[in-house]
């Protein structure tokens, strides 16, 4: 059988209801995990937005913030497509798709200051300034033309944007941090969104527990 292919984002998902069947879910629930960079004694929001109409991309979401403000944010989003799919296309990571992702950034200006490279590479990264904060998207996607069978790893997706506190530099390092924070359940397991990482999985996330550190 002929696989379809998924070649959209966080963007064409809220365009397709997505969002009508959002709800609130445990740590213990989630399939993505957040242990953010200066934000650990802040407690995520973890959210299940289901399937969309066609049934073809499932989205999980996590996000924490300190106070309503752009310094000291971290908001991520997994996709993960039906089995006879794959990705063929990696988002765009613009103003644009910025604003339609993540809603608390709709109404404000936005620049960017360093375009992600082309869709291909697993990380890509791009940079922005708004509210006078430096900021990045960011996305965790193997984009491929494979017409095999895509593991679930394959057919995974993690996206998002990640604000920093005021004087905190995103450097790379910082941005390794941030990347290294994100976590997922593949077949009930708790797993790195980031691959390569020869670290332990945190042990307050194999116990499920809510509280960071």
């Amino acid at each position: 059988m002929r696989l379809m292919v998924a070649a959209f984002g966080v963007a064409w998902l809220a365009m397709t209801g997505v969002q009508a069947q959002e709800k609130r879910v445990s740590v213990e629930d989630s399939r993505i995990l957040l242990l953010a960079p200066y934000l650990e004694d802040l407690k995520p929001t973890y959210q299940y937005f289901g399937w969309n109409a066609q049934g073809s991309v499932d989205t999980a979401y996590a996000g924490v913030a300190r106070g309503n403000s752009t310094p000291s944010r971290a908001q991520v989003y997994l996709n993960q497509t039906a089995p006879n799919m794959y990705w063929r296309a990696g988002n765009r990571l613009d103003e644009a798709w910025i604003k339609s992702s993540i809603p608390y950034f709709k109404d404000k200006p936005i620049h960017i200051t360093a375009a992600a490279p082309m869709a291909g590479p697993f990380v890509r990264v791009a940079r922005f300034t708004v509210d006078g904060a430096s900021c990045m998207a960011f996305e965790l996607r193997h984009v491929t033309n494979d017409t095999g069978a895509p593991s679930i790893a394959d057919r995974q997706s993690v996206s998002g944007i990640y604000c920093p506190p005021a004087n905190v530099s995103l450097d790379d390092a910082l941005i390794q941090r941030v990347f290294e924070g994100i976590f997922v359940r593949r077949d009930g397991r708790v797993e790195r969104a980031l691959r390569g990482v020869d670290k332990p999985i945190p042990a307050q996330l194999l116990r499920g527990e809510q509280k960071q550190g």
